[in-house]
């Protein structure tokens, strides 16, 4: 467990069967000799594309899905129209939505030239067109003016990307989670966490507190610099049905019986890998710190397809210690579902 960026990992030979979609750009978990998974502060600096058993993943700070981006970005509207208290935004924290949203906005312009564009007007510095072919978007607006956007900066943005948004802010010598734009939460809320404390967020995390990592971690988003982006990855088994995503506290009551009824049913092959991408920038105008997260789901019977990933998600499902596995909530039902995966 480590604050430095990790290592690349080397690359792979190219896999010996067909890889389609959203496999080939899948951001796989776990280093290629990898055996035991542990929480750590495994960051790493973000734009580094990485190699795996399927193709590859990384070269930018937000991934679009290929495409599955119309579809995901219909589905968190759809979310964010029936639901507006997905977005949260402690008092004072506009300023930083505001240049979360001009950060965000030049990085994608840069990335995706085909079909994003970001122009400044060159009358006044303040004034910008946004345009995004992929979904229609065309909207001029001004810096700091509200009255420009149809909503929030935070919620426009949100509305343009697929990952969750998250600001944090030191505030009383703590860091905050201060505003935040969440529609695929796995089993939390951001009504609930907008205005906590990160040590209070992580606490019910097994060993992250006890074993320093938690420390470590605010320590080194104290320490983020302006000028670098990292990135780190984390994971999770999940129910497949139609909320693969969105697995927040607030649907509770529509996803508690996914898992029960897989289960029942030794289903194996539709349970998800959920991964989760996460990258933290310093923003430049404000000095907040975005920690913001893609999601992306696999099913089992996808990663049997790739050996490689087949025996290795076993391998650290299985040797996973009991109270990780029953915080990430496999523990009763991982021995049979790995049988499943690695048998041949």
């Amino acid at each position: 467990m480590t604050l430095a960026p990790a290592a690349p990992t080397a690359a792979t030979d190219a896999p010996a069967f067909p890889v389609r979609g959203h496999t080939a750009r899948l951001p796989w978990p776990f280093p290629d000799d990898l055996d035991a998974f542990r929480y750590s502060v495994n960051v790493e600096p973000a734009r580094l594309v990485r190699r795996t058993a399927a193709g590859e993943w990384g070269a930018t700070i937000v991934d679009l899905g290929g495409e599955e981006y119309g579809a995901i970005m219909a589905e968190r509207r759809r979310i964010l129209d029936a639901d507006p208290h997905r977005v949260r935004i402690m008092p004072g924290m506009l300023p930083a939505c505001w240049d979360l949203l001009l950060y965000y906005l030049r990085d994608l312009a840069a990335s995706y030239p085909a079909i994003m564009r970001l122009d400044e007007d060159p009358r006044d510095p303040d004034r910008f067109r946004w345009r995004n072919a992929a979904l229609g978007t065309d909207q001029t607006f001004v810096l700091g003016d509200a009255t420009s956007l149809p909503w929030d900066p935070m919620t426009f943005l949100g509305r343009e990307v697929p990952d969750d948004l998250l600001l944090v802010k030191e505030r009383d010598g703590e860091l905050c989670f201060d505003a935040g734009l969440v529609t695929f939460a796995a089993a939390w809320s951001v009504s609930f966490d907008v205005g906590m404390t990160m040590a209070e967020i992580h606490n019910p995390v097994p060993r992250l507190t006890r074993e320093g990592i938690t420390s470590r971690a605010e320590q080194f988003l104290r320490r983020l610099p302006v000028d670098q982006v990292y990135r780190r990855v984390n994971w999770t088994l999940s129910a497949s049905g139609s909320r693969l995503l969105d697995v927040s506290l607030e649907e509770l009551p529509a996803w508690a019986g996914d898992i029960p009824a897989l289960v029942a049913a030794e289903d194996w092959g539709r349970l998800q890998l959920r991964i989760e991408v996460e990258h933290f920038i310093r923003l430049p105008m404000t000095g907040a710190v975005t920690f913001n997260i893609r999601t992306h789901m696999t099913s089992l019977e996808e990663i049997r397809q790739v050996p490689a990933w087949r025996d290795q998600l076993a391998r650290v499902v299985l040797e996973l210690p009991e109270d990780l596995a029953a915080y990430k909530g496999f523990l009763d039902y991982r021995e049979p579902a790995m049988a499943w995966l690695t048998r041949r």
